[in-house]
């Protein structure tokens, strides 16, 4: 049972789970796109990882390329480009890599590439892409007349040896061959030769591009398909014309790019090395990479169940309990996980695992991808059943959802309705009945028996509207606060009668509640005023018989130390008294307010006076910042002077010695404010709202006089001023700030 309580057990259990869950998709997603390399014949060089490190590189080779021809077109290259240039070069030199590429011309003839060599046969992970080159020139023109052997000197596409029919009637012979060949379409010596003149002449197609020069004579496979260009020989016209469904265009052309891996590998360390050894390794231990998997899935279930076991049981607490996430409604639980672990899930099946090897991401965005994504939506699912299952535990899964709720608020309502069915009845059951009786009584001809009964239910009808006006009538004199209001319900109808005796309960009980509150508080206040009464007589005795006691001479020296503290505790007492009365009578209202005119700075200066002496004395240092200006504030001087009194007094009482107290006035269009504040000598462990209790005391050891009236009788009186009082505690700084209301210019 505490295995399921513990805390941090489950948060171990949840990180656990999240990461073996994760793990196992990763290695599964990892053993699926490399499934025919390690668990099957293919060899690592045809995986999906070589093919993708392939694609990355044709990029690569791509931008390499269009910076040798940006140098050959300009000259020159910026800084940055030439250091990219060299940079690429470097990286896919023969010697640096096992990477082999070869950029093939229209022809198949090598233009540039680490490799000029013949292709093996079957290369290991072959890549065949483009290389689209743009910006190129290409001259086409057709040649007639010219021999052969002079048109063919530089050309990058000879034709075969001895593979050239020289006759005056080639066009003939040409024709004869080509439907020779669409009658029987077989690839032989025959669909390379080419025909020309007897004198060695012939029609030529010459194309002269940046990368070299191209001459085609007429033949069979020039005239059955489009070149390499896209020009075909119509034996029709004797003219070279540019195919219909050709895609090349003057000015660019697409050249192979081809890489593949050399095999063995000779350079180790490069990104091929160690992505080869890596997939030989997962081959080599395909076994145990099924057994992790199968393990971590076993982690991840165990920790998901035990996860689904302990949801809902917190230390201490007995049975199921469900904190704040469990009592979201079920809908937003799906809103929140389901709907975005669906739509992850979704994006990283159409962009990561049903992305080709030749996709747009790469295969360490494609890793990285699926690994935050899988630890997103793992932790979502686990979220997900443990919410669900703590849900089924506390038999609060339907329950706790917004449907469930709205069925019982339907039922509510069809019970309140069901509770109003006799009078609906009742009401429809009277329609009824009126309708019989006038359909009778017109049908017999009473039409006058029937005008006075129409009338009789029409001043029913009147009657229950004027109760019901009386009653809505006394309803809101009721929440004006006019609690006195009473209903004559004696000749109501039955059902408004019932709804104004409640009203006329409810008064009476709120009127009650309101006169007990005003006993108890006037008993409070009367309590007060007579023991404080009570205590004014023998108190004054004393202080009286103490003071006559200290004129005799009296030679023990003892004795005038008795008198002396017991005329302090005497005066002490008479303070606490006279404190007593007023805060009782502040508290309560009692005590008259005269609100005027009256300068608050001024009247805070004159303060500060009074007890500059005794703060001097007590060690603290005075820092006063006033307007210079008067600050009209509209108030009780008296009062006021007694506010300022009270807290200075407690300055003087309380503030830490060599300490300063800082006083000031701020104001702005509607009200003025006093701050005083100081250092507390000793530790302020009371909250600001029981500081502001009656007797209750900062200092609690109550070895300083002090009735903890202070701040109650200020409070109290500032707000009969219409005013604020407020204080503020941070650590050992006490701030009490007093605010007033601007008093109106005097020609107002």
């Amino acid at each position: 049972m505490r295995l399921r309580e513990s805390l941090l057990l489950k948060t171990t259990a949840f990180i656990l789970a999240v990461a073996a869950c994760s793990a196992t998709i990763v290695m599964i997603f990892f053993g699926i796109i490399n499934f025919d390399v390690i668990f099957g014949d293919s060899t690592p060089a045809n995986g999906y990882s070589i093919q993708d490190q392939l694609y990355v590189d044709a990029q690569n080779l791509g931008y390499l390329l269009d910076l040798k021809r940006g140098e050959r077109e300009i000259g020159t290259l910026t800084s940055y480009d030439a250091q990219m240039k060299m940079e690429l070069e470097e990286r896919f030199a023969v010697e640096n890599t096992n990477l082999r590429w070869q950029l093939l011309d229209p022809e198949g003839n090598v233009l540039d590439g680490n490799w000029t060599q013949e292709r093996p046969v079957r290369p290991e992970g072959l890549y065949w892409g483009d290389y689209g080159a743009y910006g190129v020139t290409v001259d086409v023109r057709n040649v007639v007349g010219t021999p052969w052997a002079d048109a063919s000197a530089s050309i990058r596409n000879p034709p075969k040896a001895g593979l050239a029919i020289t006759s005056d009637h080639w066009q003939e012979e040409l024709a004869a061959e080509v439907q020779r060949y669409w009658e029987n379409p077989v690839d032989d010596d025959q669909w390379d030769m080419i025909y020309l003149n007897a004198d060695g002449t012939g029609n030529f197609l010459r194309i002269a591009t940046d990368f070299g020069l191209f001459l085609y004579a007429p033949s069979v496979k020039s005239v059955v398909r489009p070149n390499a260009f896209g020009y075909q020989y119509d034996l029709e016209t004797g003219t070279w014309n540019l195919g219909v469904e050709s895609s090349w265009t003057e000015g660019s052309v697409v050249l192979d790019l081809v890489l593949w891996l050399q095999s063995p590998l000779v350079v180790e360390g490069d990104a091929y090395h160690k992505i080869y050894s890596s997939l030989e390794w997962w081959k080599a231990h395909n076994i145990q990479l099924l057994l992790a998997t199968l393990f971590s899935a076993a982690a991840g279930i165990a920790a998901v169940v035990y996860l689904c076991q302990s949801a809902g049981h917190r230390k201490g607490n007995a049975g199921v309990t469900l904190h704040w996430f469990h009592r979201i409604p079920g809908e937003f639980i799906v809103f929140l996980l389901g709907i975005p672990g669906v739509y992850l899930l979704r994006g990283l099946m159409d962009s990561v695992l049903m992305s080709s090897e030749y996709g747009s991401f790469f295969v360490r965005e494609q890793v990285t991808l699926m690994c935050a994504g899988v630890v997103l939506l793992v932790s979502l699912g686990v979220l997900l059943a443990v919410t669900v299952s703590a849900r089924v535990k506390s038999h609060s899964l339907l329950r706790n959802t917004l449907l469930w709720r709205l069925g019982r608020w339907a039922r509510s309502v069809w019970e309140q309705m069901r509770r109003a069915l006799p009078l609906v009845w009742r009401v429809a059951l009277g329609g009824c009945v009126y309708l019989l009786i006038s359909l009778g009584l017109l049908q017999s001809g009473g039409e006058l028996l029937w005008s006075l009964f129409s009338i009789l239910g029409l001043g029913y009808l009147c009657y229950w509207a004027l109760n019901w006006r009386m009653v809505r009538r006394s309803t809101g004199a009721l929440l004006r606060g006019n609690l006195d209001v009473q209903i004559d319900c004696d000749r109501m109808p039955p059902d408004l009668r019932e709804h104004a005796e409640q009203l006329n309960n409810l008064g009476q009980s709120i009127s009650e509640a309101v006169a007990e509150q005003m006993r108890s508080e006037h008993f409070k206040a009367e309590l007060i005023t007579n023991v404080s009464h009570d205590l004014k007589t023998p108190l004054t005795s004393i202080i009286n018989y103490v003071d006559l006691l200290k004129k005799e001479t009296i030679p023990n020296q003892r004795v005038q130390e008795y008198l002396n503290v017991l005329e302090r505790k005497s005066n002490r007492l008479k303070k606490l008294t006279e404190d007593l009365v007023e805060a009782s009578k502040a508290s309560t209202g009692v005590l008259s307010v005269e609100l005027g005119r009256l300068d608050f700075s001024e009247l805070a200066d004159q303060a500060l006076g009074e007890y500059e002496e005794r703060l001097h004395a007590a060690g603290l240092t005075i820092v006063r910042t006033l307007p210079a200006e008067p600050v009209w504030v509209w108030a009780d001087g008296r009062r006021l002077w007694r506010v300022l009194d009270n807290l200075l007094s407690n300055c003087a009482k309380y503030a830490l010695e060599g300490s300063r107290v800082y006083l000031e006035i701020q104001y702005d269009l509607h009200t003025a404010t006093l701050s005083l504040k100081n250092i507390s000598r000793d530790e302020l462990n009371v909250p600001v709202e029981r500081l502001m209790e009656r007797f209750v005391r900062g200092d609690e050891s109550r070895s300083t006089d002090g009735s903890g009236l202070g701040l109650s009788i200020a409070q109290s009186m500032t707000e009969l001023q219409k005013g604020s009082f407020a204080v503020e505690i941070d650590g050992d700084l006490f701030k009490a700030m007093v605010t007033l209301p601007l008093a109106p210019p005097e020609n107002e």
